[in-house]
């Protein structure tokens, strides 16, 4: 499954260059009948190398037809050096289309553009450094971590925000969860949680910390259902945090986790997690090794605030799990929503309230299989980052316009 942000893109080429570095022109087309901002553009290295020849040494980059540059990066998936895929952010009018140049430029060459996600995990004992791997603390849980995870990284563990929200977990076996409210377009968490700078659990200039996570699955944490019993990711074995790359338009990393026991099985967990620029929510991609026995993905929304869970199908491949409540640390008015593949959903549920393991949570049971990544997505829409978000109508009509920008299929027509 491609991702399914993608608007539907109808690209022909058009033009082709005869100077030393191929420039083509491209068609893109929204068949919504909406106005789409920051619509994706995702283009393969494979798929560009069926149109012109890739330079050596060279980047791709986009432009509009008067020459000027459309926020893009090229970005290397699998770590060997070379890119391998090109995204773009675009504006498009309902059922609109526009023209763009597809060219190179030379590493020194690229554009810079704004700053529209970041990723961050700072060593608290080497003055704050940006760390791009580390190593998880083991034996620290909820009964004994005692600040022990704050002493060594900022924020307790890595923080991933966009232009309009922000997210942490944190880098031990609780392995929770949980929210950055913003009020900022700006990025903000390289200098959040610093000591001698304000608490982020209380209001600052950019936000606050919008949520108390316990020892629920917070903000979209997972755990995986064997024998009618959920256990927590990572509550047991090995775990790091590894960045896979950082761009100004679309970040990722992924959490991995080690030997962790389910019962007398040994597992292995990759969760892989993405922020684009002008989401409200972040990705994860979820995939697990180690065992043969049938096991579900069990994603979560903290419930300690609300009593209501809202569950609707968005359209014919997506449904929704939200809660709507006066549930932000401060009182204000905070929806948080879990978006899945109706395909995988086998049910929804919710744990006691009180006892030990995984409590007061609202959770979907996702098929799954050894090997095979399982996609899900979690947002955040707190009334103090927008207003519209203090309206029950607006949260849903806006989670059905993103399961259509999910759902739209990806064309690639030539004409040459």
């Amino acid at each position: 499954m491609r991702k399914s942000t993608i608007l539907y893109l109808l690209l022909g080429v058009l033009t082709i260059s005869c100077s030393s570095t191929p420039e083509i022109t491209l068609r893109v087309t929204n068949p919504m009948d909406q106005k789409r901002s920051d619509a994706i553009i995702l283009l393969s290295r494979g798929e560009i190398s069926g149109w012109t020849t890739i330079p050596e040494n060279q980047l791709p980059v986009l432009k509009n037809p008067h020459g000027d540059f459309i926020p893009c990066q090229a970005d290397d998936l699998d770590g060997d050096g070379n890119w391998d895929e090109l995204l773009g952010l675009t504006d498009l009018e309902a059922a609109g289309h526009q023209n763009i140049l597809l060219g190179f430029v030379s590493p020194e060459e690229y554009p810079v553009f704004p700053a529209r996600t970041n990723l961050h995990l700072g060593d608290a004992k080497e003055n704050y450094q940006k760390l791009k791997r580390a190593d998880r603390l083991e034996g620290v849980s909820y009964h004994n971590y005692s600040g022990r995870t704050g002493a060594a990284f900022q924020m307790e563990g890595p923080a991933w925000e966009n232009d309009n929200v922000g997210f942490r977990n944190y880098l031990d076996q609780r392995n929770g969860f949980d929210i950055f409210g913003k009020t900022t377009p700006e990025m903000v968490l390289d200098n959040v949680g610093k000591e001698g700078e304000p608490s982020y659990h209380e209001p600052g200039e950019w936000g606050l910390d919008v949520l108390k996570v316990g020892t629920s699955l917070g903000a979209g944490g997972i755990g995986y259902m064997f024998n009618d019993s959920i256990y927590r990711v990572g509550d047991s074995g090995s775990g790091t945090y590894q960045v896979l790359f950082h761009g100004t338009q679309r970040s990722r990393f992924n959490l991995n986790y080690t030997n962790w026991m389910v019962e007398d099985q040994a597992l292995n967990v990759t969760h892989q997690i993405e922020i684009v620029a002008g989401r409200h929510y972040y990705q994860g991609m979820v995939t697990y090794s180690g065992s043969e026995e049938p096991m579900s993905l069990v994603p979560g929304i903290v419930n300690m605030k609300s009593d209501s869970l809202h569950v609707i199908k968005l359209n014919d491949h997506y449904t929704a799990l939200f809660t709507f409540d006066q549930q932000s640390e401060d009182g204000s008015l905070l929806a948080m929503a879990l978006v899945v593949p109706s395909a995988y959903l086998k049910s929804t549920g919710e744990t006691r309230n009180e006892g030990e393991g995984i409590i007061q949570t609202y959770y979907a049971v996702l098929d799954a299989s050894p090997g095979e990544p399982v996609p899900y997505r979690f947002y955040s829409l707190w009334e103090k980052e927008n207003q519209k978000w203090s309206s029950m109508e607006e949260i849903e009509n806006y989670l059905k316009t993103e399961a259509e920008r999910w759902t739209q299929s990806v064309v690639f027509t030539s004409q040459l």
